[in-house]
């Protein structure tokens, strides 16, 4: 091919991804909440609906490029699969139109903002290049100013305490750790995973004292067995890298336990652990139960499990996105969100507990009183 119709055909899908997604909604009004109910979106990949398209960022943390988006939107928006996420999916369920990023220009808030980050991590260390988590909690802060300044301040609390606040955080982190400190001692292990607790609750509370009472905190996956890391420390059969796996654990147990006891302690907390490392993991170790074909190799990639290069540079494209559980190395097809987000909407059982996504959304909240000093925490 021509160098004159490559560049073409870059400039062409980086102006498609730079254009506002239409707001789909393909909603059964039988399943919407009883009130309409915001949602305020945080973390990384797993939700970003493309906030890293609009900043100076390597190619590896943006996914505007083919053949991401390939499947639902037909040209790729900065979502890390081949159409919807999660998010995205139980926006529909709801009744609203896909949470627009926050730097997008010309949102309206009054549906939610997501803040999401590709890359972005409890610490900023774990990628600075990104939004991070504290610089995310920084732009709500301004969205939820703004909302009061639109709406009205009666209108914007009630705005803030009825709607749901999605966080997906801490796989970068951990991969972070594992990659830069292999010789880390037990020791060194468990107070990462301490900090990283305390850091998550932190910024939990701190959203609470800005007038957020609801909250859907989708705990860490599985990394150890996603085929990114398998096909880098050459796992054959269905081997894991264990380190991960076990702190990840750790910090599952025990950020349920803390979030548990904020409930305890402040008044009209309430919240939903969406178990994805559980769920996840029986996907991979179990794909056919879920009507996948494959869950052991990514449908875009290279290598030995498909899962290096993600259309960056030399891959192979799958035919069928919805037989593959993974899109990449990293997160699930459009199929695997969809699956998930119906669990966590239905689930009567411990994936999504103690209410499931159906349940959060309902709960009816007070109205606050916004703290009128409020300081954006740093995390290190």
């Amino acid at each position: 091919m021509a160098a004159s119709k490559l560049t073409f055909n870059f400039l062409l899908l980086n102006f498609l991804a730079s254009l506002r997604i239409p707001e789909i909604s393909l909603c059964d009004r039988s399943r919407q909440p009883k009130r309409h109910v915001a949602m305020f979106i945080f973390g990384d990949s797993i939700f970003d609906a493309g906030n890293n398209n609009y900043i100076n960022l390597s190619v590896s943390d943006r996914a505007n490029y083919w053949p991401y988006g390939e499947t639902f939107f037909h040209f790729p928006t900065g979502r890390f699969t081949d159409g919807r996420l999660i998010v995205d999916f139980i926006a529909t369920k709801i009744g609203q139109p896909f949470v627009p990023p926050y730097l997008q220009p010309g949102i309206n808030f009054t549906n939610g903002v997501n803040f999401a980050s590709a890359g972005a991590g409890v610490f900023p260390d774990t990628d600075p290049g990104v939004i991070t988590l504290g610089m995310q909690l920084s732009n709500f802060k301004n969205v939820a100013i703004s909302t009061e300044e639109q709406i009205g301040d009666k209108e914007a609390k009630k705005l803030l305490s009825q709607a749901v606040y999605a966080t997906s955080v801490g796989a970068n982190d951990y991969s972070y750790f594992v990659d830069n400190y292999p010789n880390a001692t037990q020791l060194e292990r468990d107070e990462f995973v301490n900090n990283m607790v305390g850091n998550v609750t932190d910024f939990v509370k701190e959203l609470y004292n800005f007038g957020a009472r609801k909250f859907a905190i989708l705990n860490v996956g599985p990394r150890g067995c996603q085929p990114a890391v398998r096909q880098s420390e050459e796992l054959r059969g269905d081997g894991c890298e264990e380190v991960s796996l076990q702190m990840i654990k750790k910090h599952n147990s025990a950020t349920s336990k803390a979030i548990k006891e904020l409930e305890s302690k402040l008044s009209g907390f309430k919240y939903s652990i969406l178990d994805f490392y559980t769920i996840l993991l029986d996907m991979i170790k179990h794909p056919k139960d879920y009507g996948f074909k494959e869950s052991s190799y990514s449908c875009c990639g290279y290598g030995m499990y498909n899962a290096a290069h993600w259309g960056i540079e030399q891959y192979t494209l799958c035919k069928n996105p919805s037989e593959y559980l993974f899109f990449d190395g990293w997160h699930p097809t459009e199929h695997g969100y969809r699956i998930l987000a119906d669990l966590f909407w239905n689930d009567k059982s411990s994936i999504a507990a103690p209410y499931n996504l159906r349940q959060l959304f309902d709960l009816e909240s007070t109205p606050i009183i916004l703290s009128e000093e409020y300081e954006v925490p740093h995390y290190e």
